[in-house]
């Protein structure tokens, strides 16, 4: 779930000095990419496929070290890893699409709603991982700086490489 990978990203934006911009979003992308194309375009079986695989994660860290340079496209890697470890609990295809993959259809959204709903240990542990990630961030501080935010990468179009 969102709340989740969003932390796992804050404690490596803290602890393993990721830049918290592209660290945040590679931590989503893999859900974004995947239950858009199953939920909202219907151009997938499952909720994890494509975005869930280590081809997914070596093309977008590529694409990112390519546009934005080599600090970046490590936070991306950091962030994108930690969504797929995040998400062992389930079906991870890691190699597809070159080992074929049986996947079970997947629930709809409201359905995987009332699973969580059903299951409140697993929200009670993403909760806790958010807050940790929020107090973790909070003692440091954003950093508010072009290192912490990954601003000059992000923002500006400008920054190391």
């Amino acid at each position: 779930m969102l709340i989740g990978h969003l932390g796992v990203s804050g404690l490596a934006h803290r602890y393993l000095k990721a830049d918290l911009v592209p660290v945040l979003i590679a931590g989503v992308i893999p859900d974004v990419v995947d239950k858009t194309l199953c939920y909202g375009l219907r151009l997938a079986p499952s909720g994890r496929m494509w975005g869930h695989t280590l081809l997914g994660l070596t093309l977008s860290t590529g694409v990112v070290w390519l546009l934005w340079g080599r600090r970046t496209a490590w936070s991306w890697a950091v962030g994108y890893l930690g969504h797929l470890v995040a998400d062992l609990g389930g079906q991870i295809p890691w190699f597809y699409p070159f080992v074929q993959y049986d996947f079970p259809p997947s629930r709809g959204f409201w359905e995987m709603l009332l699973h969580k709903l059903q299951h409140p240990a697993e929200i009670a542990l993403e909760l806790v991982l958010l807050v940790w990630a929020g107090l973790a961030i909070g003692n440091r501080g954003l950093g508010i700086s072009n290192r912490g935010l990954g601003i000059s990468h992000w923002g500006l179009g400008i920054g190391r490489r």
